[in-house]
């Protein structure tokens, strides 16, 4: 899908797989390799927000590393931050993380074409049903607030 914003026109996509077993490192290593984007996240399916909420969360993690104002290093490691609702990376990863889960959704963003290209997995298109994650824009933008 292609959304223009004030960083200019942006390609967002959201998929989810399905693998035979439970991801393994290198199972992650070859999904995370597959992802052409400037902003991407690889994350459990349960963890992930609703579609257009994880939009906003790489667009505000890609925006703020364009304009200087990125509250990590990693644009990428931003977004998933954002999208578990914490400022802290190392708690996002811990509830994001797709190790040891056997559906796994990646959402990007990219100021050009987002390419993903997956040999063998299956693709249930985007799956926010299967989610249990309850965080809104409206609660990390009090987040971003009260840590400015």
């Amino acid at each position: 899908m292609m959304v223009n914003t004030d960083i200019g026109p942006l390609d967002f996509q959201i998929i989810t797989i399905v693998l035979d077993g439970n991801a393994t490192n290198d199972d992650v290593k070859r999904i995370m390799g597959s992802v052409k984007a400037d902003v991407f996240v690889v994350i459990n399916a349960s963890a992930a927000p609703m579609d257009l909420d994880m939009l906003y969360y790489l667009y505000f993690a890609l925006r703020s590393h364009i304009n200087g104002n990125a509250f990590a290093k990693d644009p990428n490691m931003e977004a998933l931050a954002l999208s578990q609702c914490t400022l802290q990376i190392n708690e996002a990863v811990e509830r994001a993380s797709p190790l040891g889960h056997s559906v796994i959704t990646i959402a990007a963003l990219s100021r050009k074409r987002v390419e993903i290209r997956l040999d063998g997995d299956e693709l249930i298109g985007s799956a926010t049903r299967l989610r249990s994650n309850d965080c809104s824009r409206q609660t990390i933008l009090l987040k971003l607030m009260d840590k400015y």
